[in-house]
């Protein structure tokens, strides 16, 4: 590392500028990426797959994070659940395809043999004192919500995230799209060269999009709106606020983040207008598949929902993006995003895999070119901490919570008058 090589954690962290980026090593040192493993996301509830990917018994995927493999599969009782992936006899991987179908779970070493709930039904040649039910897979904790499979690394005694929490508050933005009714039309991972916290600060601030994101500024008005005509701007947000509250739907903002720096995962959900003349998040403002789950109108808005840092929703009336972030190591990350409409839709007939996805993929190939370069920076000698801008509140936020959360002193950012 090139800057405070014989630093501390601790000392870093206490001599973080509330308002800044931070100092060169939080983002290219392996000690402190470990660190982070523990202390932030092993307590976090991540988000693996929706249930769609895993419609048949014996369904499983593996999801790589914080150094462990993890086995999601759907049991013969129909019951998704996640094991470690490590067989219990000498420790070897037991799935070794990132997705498929299987009967048991067999270690491919020595053929122990482990049935879907995780039990361990055969082991050739063991002594005659040697008990299967005493070896089972580790198994960790699974949470289902709104079609959505998230799992928990931590220990049975460790510190986790309050889901119920997330549950609740989410409940009224969410229920009307009937997201657990939906399929998967398309899933792209973009591998991105650099530090975790680097993709979620760029993901959480539109500081960025006028000059980096030409086809995402031409489809959100508020983009350019915000800065040009803030009044006007902030006027437009609450008829729309008003009027579609006063339909029974679900428009104010919960902003969350940045209010509550102890929580384990902290969430909030944003609500806006896209464009006028604009249905959905498309190309051309047209709608690209059918209105999502009960929603009866068009209200021309869309919705992010925050799950922790790792984890985001974005819903527009006909569509759903979810964006899922994953540490890999202290300079690379992975971006994977899954498009969701809902289950009835037919391609062809009901929406264009191409038009619904269109936004978000040239957005996030935009975003990976961003934050390598970022991180390119950022290795630099000459590299120091800079001063986020008023329009980057929500990485504020994050950065003010991320601080928090590693044992530094509690900040609560300002937020601005107008904009996230």
């Amino acid at each position: 590392m090139a800057q405070s090589a014989q630093v501390s954690l601790e000392e870093l962290v206490a001599r973080h500028t509330p308002g800044t980026s931070l100092e060169q090593p939080f983002y290219t040192d392996p000690a402190i990426f470990e660190r982070e493993l523990d202390t932030i996301v092993r307590s976090q509830w991540l988000f693996v797959e929706h249930v769609s990917s895993l419609p048949g018994k014996g369904d499983y995927v593996l999801y790589d994070i914080a150094g462990e493999s993890i086995i999601v599969v759907r049991g013969r009782d129909g019951e998704i659940r996640a094991f470690f992936n490590v067989c219990r006899h000498r420790g070897s991987r037991i799935c070794l395809a990132p997705r498929g179908n299987v009967r048991t779970l067999t270690c491919p070493y020595h053929a122990w043999v482990f049935d879907l709930e995780g039990k361990l039904i055969h082991a050739a040649r063991m002594a005659d004192d040697f008990d299967p039910g005493d070896w089972p897979l580790h198994a960790c904790r699974v949470r289902i919500w709104e079609g959505m499979i998230f799992i928990n690394l931590a220990d049975a005694d460790d510190e986790i995230a309050d889901f119920d929490q997330i549950e609740a508050a989410f409940e009224r933005y969410a229920k009307s799209y009937r997201l657990a009714d939906t399929k998967i039309i398309h899933q792209a991972t973009y591998p991105t060269d650099a530090n975790w916290k680097l993709a979620v600060e760029n993901f959480r601030e539109c500081y960025h999009c006028a000059p980096a994101h030409p086809e995402y500024t031409m489809v959100n008005a508020y983009v350019n709106d915000g800065e040009r005509e803030p009044e006007k701007r902030a006027a437009l947000v609450s008829d729309w606020v008003e009027e579609w509250e006063a339909k029974g739907v679900a428009a104010r903002d919960l902003r969350q983040w940045g209010d509550v720096m102890d929580l384990a995962q902290p969430y909030g959900v944003f609500r806006q207008p896209i464009r006028e003349g604009s249905w959905t998040l498309s190309q051309d403002g047209q709608p690209v598949a059918p209105l999502m789950g009960d929603l009866k109108d068009w209200d021309k808005g869309e919705t992010l929902l925050i799950v922790g840092p790792l984890f985001y929703i974005y819903l527009a009336n006909d569509h759903a993006a979810l964006f899922r972030f994953t540490p890999v190591t202290e300079k690379h990350s992975e971006v994977v995003v899954t498009w969701l409409v809902r289950a009835d839709a037919r391609e062809g007939r009901d929406y264009d895999t191409d038009k619904v996805i269109w936004m978000w993929d040239v957005t996030t190939i935009e975003d990976t070119k961003i934050i390598n370069d970022n991180q390119l920076g950022v290795n630099s000698r000459r590299y120091t901490p800079g001063r986020y801008s008023e329009r980057e509140y929500g990485t504020r936020s994050f950065i003010a919570w991320y601080i928090a959360r590693m044992g530094g002193k509690t900040v609560i950012p300002t937020r601005p008058n107008v904009g996230p």
